[in-house]
């Protein structure tokens, strides 16, 4: 929920830029490591209620977003975005992904996502 500080209201900054690789390369840094929310990997399909469409409408922009940082990320600036596992998150499609406060599942979906991260930096990434 949104929290008050002073006169101004505050909301997670996931709603404006989810994954802020360019802000990232902006400071300088060299190596990114994108810890996603599990969902760049999944196909959208077409909203089929109206309060879908809101939904859709912003992965397709944090997408669009994404895809912008990473096409114009500078040369020799390293990405590498994890796997987020088996059921990380929930299709768009399905009901779950609109019951934002539902933890039923998130101890599975961090261990899923875990068990992938740590698999894909032992065999990829040889960090120093």
């Amino acid at each position: 929920p949104a929290v008050r500080i002073g006169d101004y209201h505050y909301l997670d900054g996931g709603l404006v830029h989810s994954i802020p690789l360019g802000r990232a390369v902006e400071l300088g840094a060299q190596r990114v490591f994108v810890l996603q929310v599990g969902r760049i990997e999944q196909a959208l399909t077409a909203p089929r209620n109206p309060w879908e469409v809101g939904a859709v409408a912003f992965e397709i922009a944090r997408r669009h977003r994404f895809a912008r940082d990473l096409a114009t990320a500078p040369d020799g600036v390293e990405v590498h975005i994890l796997p987020a596992g088996d059921g990380a998150a929930p299709r768009w499609n399905s009901r779950e992904s609109l019951r934002y406060r539902d933890f039923s599942a998130v101890d599975r979906r961090i261990d899923s996502a875990y068990q992938a991260a740590a698999t894909y930096l032992e065999e990829v990434v040889r960090c120093p």
